[in-house]
């Protein structure tokens, strides 16, 4: 099979923290195909994650809007590369109907929909002991082989270039910092509001850490400028706004300078995870058996496992279905802090 696999094709359209965990599955897939040429295909707002990335050799850039026309368009890019092997690490029916009549090897990703479904609608659990997704992505290989793929970093890899250490050093400079402040950077937002942590919250947060000594640093884009800018209203000066001025290199930069980063089960959570930076996750209506949670070293999950109403859903919510929202409000600033102050030190 190996001698055989002259040119791979990688399928995962979305979203921005499943597309970062799949970039184990392609440093295993070099490892183990180490001639081959390897290209990816996602949307065009995710493929800047793959840009600087040694084990792509080309992206393939979706609208991220696809529609009919634009799938048929891309089903003929891909008769045209002339694949030996494509990998399906997202399976619907989009990437179903681009694998169809393919002369190519094709193998997919699991993603265990029924055992979701049993433990969103009724609180079945029968995901207990599914690895985490990163491993999920690379044991796609596992048929492909003769023995079980042995590769073990599980860690994601975010691949930066100097332009964008420059210009993350020159923001900083001109914030103007106190020289020796820890730095501790936030993404509060989420796209889903059952996987945000209440503003407010994150604001009582920053007032328990001495202001002289730390610096928040409020990363975000688009609609998340709402959520910074309440946090902002009543926080102090060492709290800085960056939303929108960061692209997802950048973003790296600035966790890499951190000393602990603070979010949601997010996409940029994933990037501090494969920093392996000191990191607080704040899990609300997700819960660790998805197999989303962090694998670095300097890592706590932080969720509330006294409601029976968790998980409402595996992807998150726009609203809380039993409007208490309990699976955030009652995570506690303080403990948080407490917890904080050990991950730093």
């Amino acid at each position: 099979m190996k001698s055989d696999t002259k040119r791979i094709l990688v399928i995962r359209f979305s979203s921005l923290g499943d597309v970062i965990l799949t970039t184990p599955l392609l440093h295993a897939l070099r490892d183990e195909f180490p001639e081959a040429e390897i290209d990816y295909l996602t949307k065009k707002k995710y493929a800047e994650v793959l840009r600087f990335n040694p084990y792509v050799n080309s992206i393939i850039e979706a609208d991220n809007d696809i529609d009919f026309e634009g799938l048929k368009r891309l089903k003929q890019t891909i008769k045209q590369g002339s694949y030996d092997l494509v990998i399906d690490a997202h399976y619907s029916l989009r990437t179903f109907y681009l694998k169809l009549f393919l002369k190519a090897r094709r193998v997919t990703f699991k993603k265990y929909s029924l055992r979701k479904f049993l433990l969103v609608r009724f609180k079945i659990n029968l995901m207990k002991d599914l690895p985490p997704i990163a491993r999920r992505y690379i044991d796609i290989l596992n048929p492909l082989l003769n023995n079980p793929v042995e590769f073990s970093n599980l860690l994601p890899e975010i691949h930066t270039d100097n332009t964008s250490k420059l210009k993350v050093e020159k923001i900083l400079q001109g914030l103007k910092i106190p020289t020796g402040s820890k730095l501790i950077c936030i993404c509060p937002a989420s796209i889903h509001f059952t996987k945000t942590y209440p503003p407010r919250q994150y604001a009582e947060l920053i007032q328990k850490f001495d202001g002289e000594n730390f610096a928040f640093l409020l990363t975000g884009k688009g609609d998340d400028k709402r959520i910074i800018e309440e946090i902002l209203t009543v926080t102090g000066n060492n709290v800085y706004d960056l939303c929108d001025k960061l692209n997802i290199h950048e973003l790296t930069e600035i966790m890499k300078l951190s000393d602990l980063v603070i979010c949601g089960d997010t996409g940029p959570m994933h990037i501090a995870e494969g920093l392996n930076k000191p990191l607080m996750m704040i899990a609300g209506s997700s819960v660790k058996e998805f197999g989303f949670y962090p694998q670095n070293i300097k890592e706590v999950v932080l969720e509330n496992n006294n409601l029976t109403c968790r998980p409402c859903s595996h992807i998150g919510r726009n609203n809380c279905p039993k409007v208490h929202f309990k699976c955030m409000r009652e995570i506690k600033p303080k403990d948080l802090y407490e917890l904080a102050v050990k991950l730093i030190t």
